[in-house]
């Protein structure tokens, strides 16, 4: 049975720990659930959490601050509505209305734990902001990262992390394609409602027929994270019929499209070396690898030569969305020579490696197919296929009033009907499953932008390639395994610094229509051209992700704020960057003008950054970089707010990094 992490679920369970526990209330029902940082940015019309109705409500942050010495903190919001900060039981600074003003006194911290308390109260219409910060002596004010913050997961916690589970798991398996809902999903419903599966149309022209009758007799022993369901069974005469007459109709669906020439053996060197650039192994055994995984629940590569037609997986390597529109599999924007190589490399090196198939399937028929088609109501989930009138599962207002544990497909195998599709689940996602079935349909109708920004670096695999508060990304761990497919580049391990941004402030540090350009792959020029790999594209979702990503961290989503250039400042900030003064231009570029340093890891080119970073982030890094980024290559160039340069506005650190900054935004 395959395993898989549901979601934070199985994380949480395992670890037992979590940063915060967050506890919503409105109109008299309670939702608990683990919150990476107190911050939080609700616009009207939305609810705090999915298990809420939209409208006024109260949350409450708990657990504890761990400080490794001693510190003399004080400690602000920003936001509106009201908000009270206890620590060790201690209130320590109560807000209401605008959150912003004079920091609390401040208060000495002993190293170890502290207690923390948090409550904070929308407005009255529903609408929330809300943002926690500390500063120190000299230090200007940052918000506290996840890493400070520790407790441990109480039941309730655990249950609303599991109803998450089971809520994701249900839009995942495309129940409500099945079970419809009469009246809709409203206005605003979980986005992931609207997710469909692969368009089939002309799915004969790219896809082997054998593959498909493979694909439909049992897919999770091809790919073992599908979410596609168990139709037919395989261990019956009668099941292997069905697999054959179904793949036999799908296999006839061709719309004659050119799709190219067999691949070009001699390209699968260069191949490899672009599937380790890319690092594609963090979402992906090698093709070389017969069986997968199961921990890290990578996708196995080893049937793609008995998959594709020729030419075929060129053109799904250029367009992975282009007959599925929400495929795990971005679009890296490879040019034809990186695509016909990456398709020699999987086509040579996964042939002969194929999963070995222990039945023996008959002729198919494609008209029986086609019947099949309708009768298991494929086209609910897959556009295009034929549909019958006839064939109509239960309303999703019948189906959330069964219980999922006694009948249905959720049910374990003896409690499931003959004819129910066999769902790839195991233990940990039926239970999930079944906490969510308890909570009703209402939370398929609304959704939160931070549980959703959160949501989607899980299951788009995200924190695969990218830091987040402080967890190594499992490509550090399994990059490689790959290595040998590029042994043949000289000098290629030795490249400096390829490491990835981290996600851990992304929504603090990016305006969000610059997540927008980096998700949707819109982003030109790159902001990191000296990295191997690259940034892909996950265009589904782009925008309202990037919206997630800046309520998540309590920022209302924006775009770059108009600075009103001061010109004496800016030419101040000028000198301050060039070699006489810090010598931000030995790694960074300006204009036409290289980075004067003779290495080839660049910093972020200066023209970039007025459409990237937020202000408050900017002066927080440039402050403290190793704070933000412990691995930064960014020197420090301040003590508290006496800079290095003395002999420039009185040797006021904000000053001359205000000064960089009107700089910065003069840059054309």
């Amino acid at each position: 049975m395959f395993r898989r992490t549901v979601f934070l679920f199985t994380l949480l369970a395992a670890s037992a720990q979590a940063d915060l526990i967050a506890t919503f209330s409105a109109a008299g029902v309670t939702d608990v659930r683990r919150a990476r940082f107190p911050a939080l940015s609700v616009p009207a019309g939305e609810p705090a959490t999915p298990f809420l109705a939209a409208g006024p409500f109260d949350v409450v942050w708990t657990g504890k601050m761990v400080f490794p010495a001693r510190r003399r903190l004080a400690f602000s919001f920003e936001g509106e509505g009201a908000a009270t900060l206890k620590i060790d039981d201690q209130e320590v600074l109560n807000r209401d209305g605008i959150l912003s003003g004079q920091a609390s006194k401040v208060t000495r911290l002993n190293a170890g734990e502290h207690r923390v308390e948090i409550r904070y109260r929308s407005k009255a219409d529903g609408t929330a902001s809300f943002r926690f910060y500390l500063e120190e002596d000299g230090i200007p004010r940052q918000t506290v990262l996840p890493s400070l913050f520790t407790t441990e997961m109480t039941e309730a916690a655990t249950l609303g992390e599991q109803r998450r589970a089971g809520r994701l798991l249900f839009t995942q398996q495309n129940c409500v394609k099945c079970h419809t809902s009469d009246e809709g999903f409203g206005a605003t419903p979980m986005p992931e409602t609207g997710e469909i599966g692969p368009i089939l149309i002309g799915i004969g022209d790219r896809v082997n027929e054998r593959w498909l009758r493979r694909w439909i007799a049992d897919p999770k022993a091809l790919k073992p994270t599908t979410h596609m369901p168990t139709l037919v069974d395989v261990g019956s005469a009668e099941g292997r019929q069905q697999s054959a007459d179904l793949a036999a109709f799908l296999a006839s669906q061709v719309m004659d499209t050119p799709v190219g020439s067999e691949v070009d053996p001699q390209l699968a060197q260069a191949g490899g070396a672009h599937f380790h650039e890319l690092g594609c192994v963090a979402c992906h055994h090698p093709p070389d690898v017969s069986g997968p995984e199961w921990e890290s629940s990578r996708v196995p590569l080893n049937n793609v030569s008995a998959k594709f037609k020729p030419g075929a997986l060129v053109g799904f390597l250029k367009k992975p969305e282009a007959f599925h529109p929400f495929t795990g599999m971005p679009n890296f924007k490879l040019s034809d020579e990186e695509a016909s190589a990456l398709a020699a490399f999987l086509t040579v090196f996964s042939k002969g490696k194929e999963t070995k198939d222990p039945h023996d399937f008959p002729v198919g028929d494609a008209a029986r197919g086609a019947a099949l088609i309708e009768s298991l109501n494929c086209g609910s989930c897959h556009p295009g296929l034929p549909m019958s009138p006839e064939v109509k599962a239960p309303s999703l207002a019948a189906v959330f009033k069964k219980d999922w544990s006694e009948g249905g497909c959720v049910a374990p195998q003896e409690r499931r009907g003959k004819k129910t599709p066999v769902l790839n689940l195991d233990d940990a996602g039926r239970s999930a499953l079944v906490a969510f079935s308890q909570t009703g349909v209402d939370s398929l109708k609304r959704d939160s932008s931070a549980e959703f920004a959160m949501r989607q670096v899980e299951s788009q695999r995200c924190v695969s390639c990218h830091t987040i508060d402080g967890k190594s990304p499992l490509l550090d761990t399994v990059h490689s395994d790959t290595a040998k497919f590029a042994e043949h580049i000289k000098g290629l391990h030795e490249r400096v610094d390829q490491s990835r941004p981290q996600l851990t402030l992304v929504g603090e540090m990016l305006y969000t229509t610059a997540i927008e350009a980096m998700i949707a792959g819109t982003a030109e020029p790159r902001p990191r051209p000296w990295l191997g790999m690259r940034m892909p594209a996950f265009r589904a979702h782009s925008k309202p992700l990037a919206d997630a990503f800046s309520r998540l961290h309590g920022f209302e989503p924006s775009a770059p704020v108009k600075v009103e250039v001061d010109p004496a400042m800016a030419e101040i900030g000028k000198t301050l960057v060039g070699s006489t003064g810090f010598g931000c231009t030995t790694c960074h570029g300006v204009g036409d003008l290289k980075p004067t340093a003779a290495f080839e890891v660049e910093g972020i080119h200066f023209e970039l950054v007025s459409d990237r970073l937020r202000h408050e982030y900017y002066h927080r890094w440039m402050n403290q970089p190793r704070s933000v980024v412990p691995s930064t290559k960014m020197p420090k160039y301040s003590d508290g707010n006496s800079s290095q340069r003395t002999d420039v506005l009185e040797g006021d650190a904000y000053q001359q990094y205000e000064a960089i900054w009107h700089y910065l935004h003069s840059i054309e």
